[in-house]
């Protein structure tokens, strides 16, 4: 398949599939008569399979690492990268949970400042008794 085609397939660019032969995730592609680069099928899933962890937020080297493994070990491997991927995205799931719940209490002690304080009054924002 030549470049452009599988960059398409892929909706990724030329560009980046050309990166990924340079730094050697990519198996170097072949050479048609007008220079096009023509990608084997192996080299197809490669790329898809990069495309898709990448979609994941893995590293690039965290890819190389798995391309470079044993190939029996893949899943197994993956698996222990996702759990991992996993468990980073569910502390910050919970971190951002933290923050939105701060950000509801801050907004609510606004919301409920009694109208008889000035309005440019955010004492309950910074949490301290009313001295405006």
């Amino acid at each position: 398949m030549r470049i452009g085609e599988l960059a398409a397939e892929l909706s990724v660019s030329t560009k980046t599939l050309r990166h990924y032969e340079k730094i050697g995730l990519l198996p170097p592609a072949a050479r048609a008569e007008n220079g096009y680069r023509s990608f084997s099928s192996q080299a197809e899933n490669i790329a898809r399979l990069i495309v898709a962890l990448r979609r994941m937020d893995l590293s690039l080297e965290a890819i190389g690492g798995l391309l470079a493994d044993d190939r029996d070990n893949l899943r197994k491997n993956l698996m222990g990268l996702l759990d991992e991927k996993r468990s980073a995205v569910s502390l910050e799931v919970a971190v951002l949970q933290g923050k939105l719940e701060d950000l509801d209490t801050r907004y609510l002690s606004l919301a409920t400042t009694p109208h008889d304080r000035a309005s440019a009054c955010i004492c309950s924002l910074l949490g301290k008794d009313c001295d405006c």
